[in-house]
């Protein structure tokens, strides 16, 4: 069966952004009472173990708020990241081999506010949408944010693949039907998929191989 769309996550997948955010999420912090101590790579270490940060912020990681306030200042600074070598070719080469593309982002804001950003990076033209886990707001997982995607591309999920860098995304979606690829930004291992490329870049030849597989 071949591939038909393709749910892509934001940092760290397409953009380098989490380097720049990790700085400003001290500042977000310290107006909790919490100091973020360690140099980035350190702090990208702790993420890629857990996502929420939750070994340095407790209880606050899982407060959508805080979150959503940091994301916010993050937005509004408009000091963005950069965009992975080979991502806007691969974006573009996927659109002509008839593949639809949907961003979902584990950012607790809502994509509206975002489309400034995705802008000053070349994506509006080349994605069908976006979803993030601010639109659907508190309560929600990387399960409903995918799941919601699918459901904007009124797809099945086996002909959907979703892309992300962290490997506990893939094992929190996994069950819901999608074909998962892990990108090596950081962490090069993924138990949850055998899909693993270095980058967005070699997506469209993973693309391919797995349209003729499926057949």
């Amino acid at each position: 069966m071949v591939i038909k769309a393709i749910v892509l996550d934001l940092d760290m997948t397409l953009v380098n952004t989490l380097p720049k955010f990790l700085v400003l999420l001290r500042e977000c912090a310290a107006k909790y009472g919490k100091n973020l101590s360690g140099d980035i790579n350190e702090l990208l270490s702790i993420y890629y173990r857990d996502p929420s940060l939750s070994e340095l912020l407790g209880d606050l990681s899982r407060n959508f708020w805080f979150w959503h306030d940091c994301w916010l200042q993050y937005s509004t600074r408009k000091d963005y990241g950069k965009v992975f070598p080979g991502v806007l070719g691969s974006l573009r080469l996927l659109r002509s081999m008839g593949k639809r593309l949907l961003i979902a982002t584990g950012r607790e804001l809502e994509c509206w506010r975002m489309q400034d950003e995705l802008r000053y990076y070349g994506f509006t033209e080349l994605i069908d949408g976006c979803v993030s886990l601010g639109d659907l707001g508190p309560g929600h997982n990387k399960y409903d944010l995918v799941k919601k995607a699918v459901e904007m591309l009124r797809l099945l999920p086996n002909v959907v693949a979703y892309v992300t860098d962290h490997p506990r995304d893939i094992v929190v979606v996994n069950g819901l039907g999608t074909i998962n690829i892990g990108v090596a930004t950081w962490v090069k291992e993924f138990p949850a998929t055998r899909y693993v490329i270095g980058s967005v870049a070699e997506l469209p030849h993973l693309i391919t191989a797995l349209d003729g597989a499926f057949y």
